[in-house]
């Protein structure tokens, strides 16, 4: 799997000692090498934050921010009413040494949003397509904590909690991916040699790139399957259980074990069909 680490986004959530830890490195002082003479755009639902000659790429992506802010108000059913801080670094050696955070970020990380101040912080890495895709994985984050947040205060309940990981990660690359080969080929590998771990043992690849793609692979079969209001309502009725595999249950009327069942079935039957896909070109390029 070439390459699969070097894209890994993920949310930063202070709230959750777990996966705070699990990416940041505490008793060592960050060295911070340069002095970035920090500008700002103003958009009316941003603040861009950017430095020396990156001007041209920041307005870029204030453009595409907003675009993406409008599809995702009516796609998750939700508007974010504060400003969101977006800090772009000219490269990723500048982005290690960012100080919206206390802890090292490793390498291969290739952006983050900060929950307790709700910043998004993306280094451009020369790729246009990239630096977009990421500020959509991280945009998801944002809207997605705001309708957690308020669907919670709503009914009454604490606002501490999260979906678990693969869920919160998975719906972010789904949200702002279509299907590709690389994750195809990432399910077919997990399938075919028996890694493929279903939710009810999914915490055992917590965080990992697997953990990303199981996560978005179940989210497409949901779509496809049960339609992409199924998706919304796990947000919807998050309140509803404080088990999350129990709140799936309930909108898809079966029980886990039957969802990991189908679920496997579909992605088996995928790559038979990418089988015959791959049999049917070859006999065409002997023609």
């Amino acid at each position: 799997m070439k390459n699969q680490f070097k894209y890994i986004l993920f949310f930063l959530l202070i709230l959750s000692c777990h996966s705070y830890s699990q990416f940041y490195y505490f008793g060592r002082n960050k060295v911070q090498y340069d002095k970035f003479d920090w500008k700002i755009i103003r958009t009316e639902h941003f603040n861009i934050y950017y430095y020396g000659e990156m001007e041209r790429v920041a307005e870029i992506g204030a453009v595409y921010a907003e675009e993406v802010f409008d599809e995702l108000k009516v796609r998750m059913n939700n508007v974010v009413t504060r400003k969101v801080p977006l800090i772009f670094y000219n490269t990723s050696n500048h982005f290690q040494q960012t100080n919206t955070t206390p802890g090292f970020i490793p390498d291969g990380v290739g952006g983050f949003f900060e929950f307790l101040k709700g910043r998004v912080v993306i280094p451009s890495t020369g790729s246009l397509s990239d630096f977009k895709h990421v500020i959509r994985h991280e945009l998801v984050h944002v809207f997605m904590m705001n309708k957690i947040f308020r669907v919670l205060r709503d009914h009454r309940q604490t606002t501490d909690r999260t979906p678990p990981l693969w869920f919160v990660e998975g719906l972010a690359e789904h949200y702002s991916t279509e299907p590709d080969a690389q994750a195809e080929m990432v399910m077919r590998d997990a399938v075919t040699n028996g890694y493929h771990f279903g939710l009810e043992n999914i915490w055992k690849i917590y965080g990992s790139f697997l953990m990303y793609k199981e996560g978005q692979s179940f989210l497409e079969f949901v779509e496809e399957k049960y339609g992409s209001e199924k998706i919304e309502l796990m947000l919807e009725n998050f309140w509803m259980h404080s088990n999350f595999n129990e709140t799936i249950e309930e909108i898809l009327g079966i029980s886990i074990e039957e969802i990991d069942n189908e679920w496997e079935y579909y992605l088996r039957k995928n790559i038979i069909l990418y089988m015959l896909s791959e049999r049917h070109k070859m006999l065409m390029q002997k023609n």
